[in-house]
């Protein structure tokens, strides 16, 4: 009794800092006063004024709403409080095996979710939670959730030594709202989220993706980091009403980002695992098997007139945009002459690896209403690029007009001095600039100051 107890004064617990004082019962979206207060600072016993069993004479489904907050293990221990409790797990609106370090084998999980499936009341799921060790049925359990017209589902095999591998079909739902997967290896010709007409929030943590195409009408946040691009071309994303991008981090080649005209913040991070990378050509071209490799012999793979990724940029308004040096994408862009006509915010890290500082230059060029410029300086002694010469500061450039504050970051004064030449040229005023030194580093210690 003491354990079921425990265990209701963890879901209470949970309730209370999501909603406050108040449960909101997700059937009739009414609030129900909960219990006067949780007592022992932190102590998870619930402890009532006048010593009564309050919660258990809540309706059915305010209970079932409270059981979803604990993971499905331990809502399904609550059995054992009284006769009125015995069923109540069955109809709970949420699976949540999140606590696989509870088990001790792979093979102990899977027996408990199989039993759990089995008597579970076949009832809409709010939200599904899908943790794994290798060799777990999560491709089984990810479609009863579908079955149950989940809203929310997360699945989560990073426990796993291997990728977990999903059924290669396309999810069909009219309930989804949220999609997560972490671990998970995505390997069909597509990833057609089409007939999801209500997905809004894409993750895709750690994943190996092995999809030509990711598309989806209706996907408003994105967010793709630490996956492994292991196709011998191009991913492609299509996602018209995208508003939030975040994409970092990533192994093998970049996607290219179709147009994305709902875009307005993105953050986006190429580091050296990145394929796209060169180290000899400006450009990604030089052509060179030995040292380069693969990585400059197909160094587009789509119409020579097409951006990877700028094209897909270049309606956002707040840019994070980071790369390594050796990362030649970002500079191939530039050539295709795209411009940020809606771009007010920017936090660009600059390297001495660039001496033309060609990047900087460019976007200053093309951005019109941007109004806060940030600028993370470093320098790469190792890896110098040859540049073509392009960006001349001979020409004449201007800044936004509605520039009103840059800010730098830096740690040579080599670099810093360079950049000021830069922003002079531009017509930015000394007085609009604040500049701060920090301790040395390079590209790989520290990419950004809003992300790390």
């Amino acid at each position: 009794m003491n354990r079921g107890l425990q265990l209701l004064g963890k879901a209470f617990a949970c309730t209370v800092q999501a909603k406050g004082r108040y449960l909101i019962c997700p059937y009739t979206l009414q609030p129900a006063t909960m219990p006067e207060k949780l007592t022992n600072k932190g102590n998870k016993k619930l402890v009532m004024a006048d010593g009564a069993d309050h919660i258990s004479a809540l309706p059915d489904e305010l209970l079932q709403y409270l059981l979803s907050f604990l993971p499905s293990r331990e809502a399904v221990q609550t059995c054992v409080l009284s006769q009125r409790w015995r069923h109540q797990w069955k109809y709970v609106p949420a699976l949540r095996i999140n606590d696989v370090d509870s088990f001790y084998s792979v093979q102990q999980l899977n027996k408990f979710v199989h039993h759990l499936l089995m008597h579970r009341k076949r009832t809409p799921l709010y939200v599904c939670e899908l943790d794994s060790f290798r060799n777990g049925e999560v491709a089984e359990w990810y479609q009863y959730a579908v079955s149950c017209e989940v809203e929310m589902l997360q699945v989560d095999t990073a426990h796993s030594a291997d990728y977990c591998r999903l059924p290669e079909m396309a999810i069909t739902s009219n309930h989804l709202t949220t999609l997560e997967f972490s671990g998970v290896q995505l390997g069909h010709i597509s990833l057609d989220f089409s007939s999801c007409p209500k997905l809004e929030v894409l993750v895709m943590r750690g994943c190996k993706i092995l999809v030509q195409k990711i598309l989806s009408q209706s996907v408003k946040s994105l967010s793709i980091t630490q996956c492994n691009f292991e196709l011998n071309t191009r991913t492609h994303i299509s996602a018209p009403s995208l508003i939030s991008l975040e994409l970092a981090d990533i192994l093998g080649w970049t996607p290219a980002l179709e147009r994305l005209p709902s875009l307005s913040t993105a953050f986006v991070r190429l580091d050296d695992r990145c394929e796209d990378y060169c180290l000899h050509s400006y450009y990604g071209d030089c052509g060179d098997q030995v040292s380069c490799g693969k990585h400059c012999t197909r160094f587009y793979d789509i119409h020579d007139d097409d951006c990877v990724l700028l094209g897909g940029l270049s309606n956002v308004t707040n840019l994070e945009l980071i790369t390594s040096p050796k990362v030649f994408i970002v500079r191939k862009d530039l050539l295709m002459r795209p411009t940020f006509s809606k771009l007010k915010t920017l936090l660009l890290n600059v390297s001495d690896a660039d001496a033309s500082f060609g990047p900087l230059v460019y976007i200053l060029r093309s951005s019109p209403v941007l109004e806060k410029l940030t600028l993370q300086l470093y320098e790469e002694p190792k890896a110098k690029i040859e540049t073509d010469g392009s960006c001349n500061l001979e020409e004449q450039l201007m800044a936004s007009k509605k520039l009103k504050v840059v800010e730098i970051k830096y740690s040579k004064i080599v670099v810093l001095c360079r950049v000021l030449q830069i922003l002079n040229t531009c017509g930015v005023p000394r007085k609009k600039i604040s500049i701060e030194r920090t301790e040395l580093w390079s590209f790989g210690s520290h990419f950004s100051f809003e992300q790390t």
